[in-house]
């Protein structure tokens, strides 16, 4: 308990007047200073013997919203006091971001008695906020003093990337994603592999060899062993630090687009695969909450090399496509990523362009470094084209799902 403003100066005023009071013997001014004085104090008296007993809860509907969508935040608030407590001043205490804190009134509650009130915040990026404590002011009638009750309890909103609405492909052998029908040119599954056969290749072992396609086809067939065909994609995240531009908005960008992409898919039927150099999430069967939870907090590092990202990719048993959204890159980088498409599958890669990410003024020097970085950059790029993969450059402003429709057709990867 303390005093107000109001309550602080009233004391300081009634001190001075009867200190004045005492030096001119001014009996009627010392008696008014003293009633003065007695306001202020009666109030911490008061608030003393009607300091209420409280108890609190907070509830968010949704606890999980995507950024730009509103959640509504419920405040429950409980007299376990015997007493009529006055008027309460809620605050609650939210992150900076999320705008003001908000301020309510509650009216007096009767002993047992339980008031729910509201408010609603509409997070603009990504993150994980923590709501709370909770702040209960009461005040003597006059606002001369106040009580103020901390409730330490906390809640954590987990606010995901935006999601852009992107239209669906289609899967190799006309199956739509959206249709969710499988391919109509899957091999045959026979146990827990599939046989196929391919030509022969000089050093292949002469017991692989299938006679009967091989007398069929008027060539040496050899069997190879196909993994199942399975109803998914591999979607890369590039998390590097070093590798985005505009102040990591270019990794924001490529947050937004990696979530798009993975409720698109799964949205169509598709089983996307979330990989990052740290994490990686198969969301199964439509369920890509882990993922999202994971993409609202992910954050660029200095540490998370291209090399885990194709290691990770390589573990695949099969899947339809690989999307790539990447930053900028090197050349031993791009021969790295080079390898996922010397495995004959479709791969698509969304490369931020580092020097025209944020155009500059045509008046500006041209600096040799950045024309290095560029042509570095450029050469990368090139050889990442070579090896297979359909590239398309990503600037400032560019929109998703006016790039998502050019991604190439895909296929089944061996």
């Amino acid at each position: 308990m303390e005093l107000t403003g109001r309550g602080k100066t009233l004391l300081a005023v009634s001190v001075v007047v009867g200190l004045v009071a005492l030096a001119v013997g001014e009996g009627d001014l010392l008696r008014a200073a003293l009633l003065a004085l007695i306001a202020p104090l009666g109030g911490l008296v008061l608030l003393r013997w009607s300091r209420p007993s409280l108890e609190s809860n907070r509830v968010l509907n949704p606890p999980q919203v995507e950024a730009g969508q509103p959640t509504q935040v419920r405040l429950g608030i409980q007299n376990t006091g015997r007493g009529r407590p006055p008027a309460l001043m809620l605050e609650d205490r939210i992150p900076y971001r999320l705008g003001n804190r908000p301020r309510l009134v509650l009216e007096r509650l009767a002993p047992g008695a339980r008031s729910v009130v509201n408010y609603t915040i509409t997070p603009g990026t990504r993150g994980a906020y923590e709501l709370g404590p909770l702040t209960v002011r009461t005040s003597d009638p006059f606002g001369l003093a106040v009580s103020v009750q901390e409730f330490p309890l906390t809640t954590e909103l987990i606010v995901t990337p935006r999601i852009q609405p992107l239209r669906s492909l289609l899967l190799p052998g006309g199956a739509g994603m959206s249709s969710g029908e499988s391919a109509a040119h899957a091999v045959a599954i026979t146990g827990n592999d599939d046989i196929a056969v391919r030509e022969y290749r000089h050093g292949d072992d002469m017991r692989r060899v299938h006679w009967k396609a091989s007398a069929h086809r008027g060539q040496l067939m050899v069997r190879r062993e196909e993994q199942p065909w399975e109803n998914n994609a591999a979607l890369l995240l590039d998390v590097r630090r070093g590798a985005h531009r505009g102040e990591l908005s270019s990794f924001e960008w490529m947050v937004d687009a990696a979530a798009s992409a993975t409720v698109r898919l799964s949205r169509d039927g598709i089983d996307p695969w979330l990989i990052t150099a740290h994490r990686d999430f198969e969301c199964r069967q439509g369920d890509y909450s882990q993922a999202m939870r994971y993409l609202a907090t992910v954050a660029a590092a200095p540490e998370a090399p291209i090399s885990h990202l194709v290691e990770k990719a390589q573990r695949s048993r099969s899947v339809s496509g690989i999307v790539a959204f990447l930053g900028h890159l090197s050349a031993e980088e791009a021969a790295s990523l080079g390898r996922l498409a010397k495995r004959g599958g479709a791969c698509t890669a969304l490369v931020v362009d580092p020097v025209r990410w944020i155009p500059k003024a045509p008046s500006s020097r041209p600096d040799p470094r950045e024309r290095a970085f560029a042509e570095q950059h450029v050469a990368a790029v090139s050889a990442l084209s070579n090896a297979g993969w359909q590239v398309i450059p990503v600037v400032a402003g560019t929109e998703l799902r006016r790039v998502w429709t050019r991604l190439g057709a895909w296929r089944t990867l061996a």
